[in-house]
């Protein structure tokens, strides 16, 4: 097998596959069966042009750099990310890699990409990589394109493209933490009396997002199925957004899509519903299934927050009478998540501790809650140190005056 690379059995009757990258460096792969270690050296030779001599590379002949970086992300977008991952990760994916990674890296082949150049291309785009206006992508925008190209590199690392993944060298910029828009008592009572009096029966999403937390999506994913009002409680499993197309079949650039799953494994959770809302939830679902007996063709979906005639929210239709809500209300500067982080507030407020707060958030960890809500915690931890001088000794007060001893 001299000229091919070599591939050969262990004791441990595992076959190992030893070959040398385009620099004249060695590297083994470990497989469990000998045509799996052939099919990757064919691999190599056909899909990413690696010559048919695989052999240590001598000083005369020229040997291909592999794909470039642009050719490499469309095959791990295509071959890797796209059977397994959410459709709204992959299309957040296609979308970096479309406008970010490929102006700027595409042309470079995968192997002769260094450290400087990678770390010049993420400060570049912490200055200058907004693509409307001025200023560059936001720490978060940051952190989301490294975890992409981390991902990328990795599955090239491992396909024997890389010798190391240089993403892990990467440093990003610091995360300055932004003020989070929390409504104060006064605006939340205001809001909810805006929205009582709004004409869209739907508003009452924004009082049962002001007492549950929900994302946008969430919200205008609900369905009366996933709500047990006898045990007064509701899943959290779906949510609604729209996305990219990239299905040549459909004409439009975006539809809405019905995720089965929610952001993460953390969000899909149950929620309860405090006495007040149920009361009043349990009004709105009388008036709705009434409305569904008498129209059959009306809400086919269940959804619990649907328009007049019966389609269901999208994110961008609700946030508009979101914002048809708060200028009833008069209340300035506040978006949709404002009404997540005034839940996340008011539970603090009220002694909710943190690890329960997260799990109704969806959080992975009260760390999480505690690192957005700390602030908000302040008034518990000092009402809670209070409760500690109950168990304080006194010192023994001295005499009034010296003792004479005579």
């Amino acid at each position: 097998m001299k000229g091919e690379g070599s591939l050969y059995q262990t004791k441990e009757k595992t076959w190992v596959c030893q070959y040398y990258d385009t620099d004249g460096n060695r590297h083994t792969k470990r497989f469990q069966r000998k045509t799996d270690g052939r099919a990757f050296l064919d691999g190599l030779k056909e899909q990413y042009a690696i010559p048919q001599n695989l052999g240590r590379p001598s000083s005369a002949e020229h040997s291909p750099s592999g794909p470039t970086i642009g050719k490499w992300m469309d095959q791990w977008l295509e071959t890797y990310a796209r059977p397994t991952v959410k459709l709204s990760t992959y299309c957040s994916y296609e979308m970096m890699t479309r406008v970010h990674v490929k102006p700027s890296l595409g042309d470079i082949p995968l192997a002769k990409l260094d450290p400087v150049t990678l770390q010049e291309f993420f400060n570049q785009k912490h200055s200058t990589g907004k693509t409307t206006g001025e200023g560059g992508l936001s720490a978060k925008t940051l952190r989301n394109l490294r975890n992409m190209l981390h991902l990328s590199f990795e599955q090239a690392r491992k396909n024997g493209l890389l010798r190391r993944n240089l993403v892990e060298g990467v440093r990003l910029p610091k995360d300055p933490k932004k003020e989070m828009r929390v409504l104060s008592k006064e605006e939340q009572r205001r809001l909810m009396l805006a929205c009582r009096a709004m004409p869209e029966p739907a508003s009452f999403g924004v009082i049962f997002t002001l007492f549950t937390g929900l994302r946008m999506g969430e919200v205008c994913g609900l369905r009366w199925d996933n709500v047990n009002m006898e045990e007064r409680q509701f899943l959290v499993c779906e949510t609604r957004n729209r996305l990219p197309n990239h299905d040549d079949s459909i004409e439009t650039s975006t539809s809405v899509c019905t995720v089965s799953t929610t952001k993460t494994d953390h969000s899909r959770r149950i929620v309860y519903l405090c006495d007040e809302l149920y009361q009043e939830l349990s009004r709105y679902r009388e008036i709705q299934f009434s409305i569904m007996e008498q129209y059959p063709g009306y809400n086919t979906g269940r959804y619990v927050f649907c328009q007049e005639n019966g389609e269901p929210y999208e994110p961008r239709t609700y946030q508009d009478l979101f914002k048809r809500c708060v200028s009833r209300a008069g209340i300035p500067s506040a978006n949709f998540h404002s009404l997540r982080h005034t839940f996340a507030t008011r539970a603090l407020e009220q002694g909710m501790d943190p690890v329960t707060l997260s799990k109704l958030l969806g959080h992975a960890n009260a760390s999480i809650t505690l690192d957005k809500y700390g602030h908000s915690f302040e008034s518990q931890k000092r009402a809670s140190i209070e409760l500690m001088g109950s168990l304080y000794e006194p010192a023994q007060k001295p005499p009034a005056g010296p003792v004479m001893d005579f």
